[in-house]
């Protein structure tokens, strides 16, 4: 598995962790949801990988990836609530896992190394009642972070 995709999943299991305590009433998805969405629900998706050149005279480049959290809420105040425990929650380095040796709960894998959250921002999306069948309420917390590798 590309160290990329264990990045994801490393995020998907960390805001399963954050919420481990609501884990009954919230549903955590990896993806945008598509069809037969419940709420609340958060949805982890990677938007975009830039690189830039680290070293001079190396081939070296950081990968400065940006993901996105979408917040899928009943009403305003658990909109509130779900997005400012994910903006408290992503101050902390996430720690990257290697999940060629498998996946919680079954197996705790080997910490690889961390994401460092650089860019961190919420913003909150009106949704018009007009345009659905049941109103919701929306966020999403975007944040950029470089990986650090242990040594």
């Amino acid at each position: 598995m590309l160290r990329e995709r264990k990045e994801d999943l490393s995020i998907y299991y960390f805001i399963v962790d954050l919420f481990a305590d609501i884990g009954d009433f919230l549903n955590v998805v990896d993806g945008f949801p598509l069809e037969g969405l419940e709420i609340p629900t958060l949805s982890v998706e990677a938007r975009s990988i830039d690189t830039a050149k680290w070293e001079l005279g190396n081939r070296t480049r950081v990968q400065f990836r940006t993901w996105y959290i979408d917040v899928f809420a009943k009403n305003k105040s658990q909109r509130d609530e779900l997005a400012y425990r994910l903006l408290n929650g992503l101050e902390a380095c996430i720690p990257v896992y290697d999940y060629d040796e498998g996946f919680p709960p079954d197996v705790s894998p080997t910490e690889l190394g961390c994401l460092e959250v650089e860019d961190l921002k919420l913003e909150i999306i009106r949704v018009f009642p007009e345009l659905v069948d049941k109103l919701y309420y929306r966020a999403t917390v975007a944040f950029v972070a470089t990986y650090n590798q242990l040594t």
